[in-house]
């Protein structure tokens, strides 16, 4: 099966899973917390956030730690054949089927907007006036950011534990594979609210198509 089918495919599966009819927030043009955004449905990319065209007519390329909300699947270091020879099965006479060696890897990046908690009050007195908006009616939103993108890809992790393989693919999860993290930069905890970023990385063990070699195939012929 070819990576961009298997890709495709885990992309709907997880806009199925834990995007469709999930609200969460938008963040306003430039930042402004005068402004309001409703909430809206999480999106699922491949790879990239796609490029867009700003006011200025200008093609941006958005970078994904700041488009929200939204998962970027990105393929990481995969194996195309390469089954691992375990102790446990050594010692056991368990013979795990090659077939099944292809490793496809994928970093699930997470990324929520949370700016706080805006009062009664507030948004009303900014469209009185805009340049004088009053800081103490929004409530600091950084637990509630933390706990929004957690339970997030919790949802995310637990949907791959109970669904055991990719609907319409041949990506069977490996469990032991599941790691999740906050993002870090050389192995520090990056602050980059009001944007959070986490990461599920999870390994699908596929099957190898090896084709038909035509020039062995003619010499048995």
């Amino acid at each position: 099966m070819r990576t961009s089918t298997r890709l495709l495919r885990l992309q709907d599966w997880t806009y199925e899973k834990v995007c469709k009819g999930r609200k969460m927030k938008v963040p306003p043009p430039n930042m402004d917390i005068t402004k309001y955004n409703e909430p809206a449905e999480p999106s699922v990319f491949l790879g990239y956030a796609p490029s867009r065209v700003d006011e200025t007519g200008t093609m941006v390329k958005p970078d994904p730690l700041y488009v929200a909300p939204a998962i970027t699947l990105m393929l990481d270091t995969s194996a195309a054949a390469y089954m691992e020879d375990k102790r446990f099965d050594r010692y056991n006479n368990v013979h795990r089927p090659k077939a099944y060696g292809q490793q496809v890897n994928i970093q699930a990046l997470f990324t929520v907007y949370e700016d706080g908690i805006r009062m009664p009050g507030f948004l009303e007195r900014v469209e009185e006036d805009p340049e004088d908006f009053d800081m103490s009616l929004i409530k600091e939103g950084t637990q509630e950011g933390f706990l929004t993108l957690l339970n997030w890809m919790d949802d995310f992790k637990d949907a791959l534990l109970e669904a055991t393989y990719i609907p319409g693919t041949d990506m069977m999860v490996n469990d032991e594979s599941i790691v999740y993290t906050l993002r870090e930069d050389q192995k520090y905890m990056t602050d980059n609210r009001p944007m959070y970023n986490g990461f599920v990385n999870v390994q699908f063990l596929a099957y190898v198509d090896r084709g038909q070699n035509k020039e062995i195939k003619s010499i048995i012929d």
